[in-house]
């Protein structure tokens, strides 16, 4: 006994040292847990973070929606159509994001929540109008709708890249073969002219070319490579990106591209809100983020507070024409005057998509000889750049 006649209970004299030794071995367990870990488990670890932050191609997306669409449309619950869909699914980020969707629903979730929970892979507007579908009761009828956009939206990208991959390949080509020469053929031309004078233009452009590329290469690439990636994170901030997507609705012949495609994206998503049942101020500030335009969703949001004053849409698009065209202000109106604004919406889209495939078409003709112009022209500088020089030579002897 001790003082206080207390108790002394011999199992916790040494509690402290158990204590420190459970630390020790639990510390010891850690690092051998760490010292274990194979170059497999890193690879893995890297492997699953280069997955869930790569993105998902647009084609994967219609893919999931039309396969659940025909699932969900057979009477199978939304639970299972999303574990049925699982083994389905390619893309393995998607895959992973199904996966955690059927996770949330069966917890107590609703499809549009747990779509949402998903950051930036659905934007709001599918969201919401796969919260309407679920609201309504038509969930089949809004995923085939979803299906249509989705189309509709690859499909555009799809012509953009068509027209656009011919003058890149073009380009790239032109440049690598503008870097062989500077780097194979002058070094023999200065052999051959290394004691001429009064070299032509041309000539003397590309010795200039030959010495910046050889004696200055690694200055080029990092200059190149600074000026890119201070160009991408510019335009990937707020103003940034507002400033460019304003310049290129200033610019000639890429205005009027950029302006189709946006006014298509927002007249069909709007229209399909509202006839979904979503409330139209709702719909608006929904279609504004939708556009993936900055410029344009300022001034549909704007248009979204003034409307809640009273405002009319088209009162509120009529002081932009550069924005939104006469033609569709009036079209507005109407719908207004007339309470339908859906069925307005939807034909000024389907008249937007048909405008902007006879865009896509007639800029596809006006490039190739715009690029046959610029290879003839890039031809003929190196051939005067080549031959000049030999024919001064040639006019010296023979005088």
């Amino acid at each position: 006994m001790t003082e206080n006649n207390l108790p002394v209970n011999p199992n916790i004299i040494n509690d402290g040292e158990d204590i420190i030794l459970d630390i020790r071995e639990n510390t010891r367990q850690t690092e051998k847990q760490s010292q274990n870990l194979t170059l497999k488990d890193i690879f893995d670890n890297v492997n699953k973070w280069v997955i869930t932050h790569s993105p998902i191609p647009l084609s994967d997306k219609l893919l999931f929606f039309e396969l659940f669409a025909a699932v969900v449309n057979a009477g199978i619950p939304i639970s299972e159509a999303l574990q049925l869909l699982q083994n389905q699914i390619v893309n393995e980020h998607l895959k992973i994001i199904v996966k955690d969707i059927h996770h949330r629903i069966r917890d107590g979730e609703s499809l549009a929540e747990a779509m949402l929970a998903q950051g930036t892979v659905f934007d709001d507007a599918t969201c919401s109008i796969i919260h309407a579908g679920e609201k309504s009761g038509k969930l089949t009828e809004v995923l085939k709708e979803l299906v249509s956009q989705y189309e509709q939206m690859s499909t555009i990208k799809k012509k953009v890249k068509s027209v656009m991959m011919y003058p890149i390949i073009i380009i790239v080509v032109m440049a690598l073969l503008s870097v062989v020469v500077l780097v194979f053929v002058v070094p023999k031309l200065l052999e051959l002219f290394q004691d001429a004078s009064n070299l032509p233009l041309p000539t003397r452009m590309l010795i200039a070319g030959n010495e910046m590329l050889t004696q200055h290469w690694l200055a080029i690439i990092l200059s190149i490579s600074t000026a890119l990636g201070t160009f991408f994170f510019w335009k990937s901030t707020k103003s940034g990106s507002y400033i460019w997507s304003n310049l290129m609705l200033s610019t000639p012949v890429i205005s009027d591209f950029v302006r189709r495609i946006v006014l298509s994206r927002f007249s069909r998503i709007f229209s399909f809100l509202i006839s979904s049942g979503v409330p139209i101020i709702e719909g608006l500030k929904i279609s504004a983020h939708a556009t993936g335009n900055p410029v344009y969703q300022k001034k549909l949001l704007l248009t979204a507070k003034d409307l809640a004053k009273g405002i009319e849409i088209s009162e509120n698009f009529s002081d932009d024409e550069r924005l939104f065209p006469k033609m569709l202000v009036s079209m507005l109106n109407i719908g207004e005057k007339t309470a339908s604004i859906g069925p307005v919406l939807e034909k000024l889209a389907d008249y937007y998509d048909e405008e902007l495939n006879r865009k896509i078409s007639t800029i596809s003709k006006l490039m190739e000889p715009v690029i046959l112009m610029i290879m003839a022209a890039g031809a003929v500088f190196l051939i005067l750049a080549i031959y000049l020089p030999i024919l001064q030579m040639n006019d010296k002897v023979i005088g």
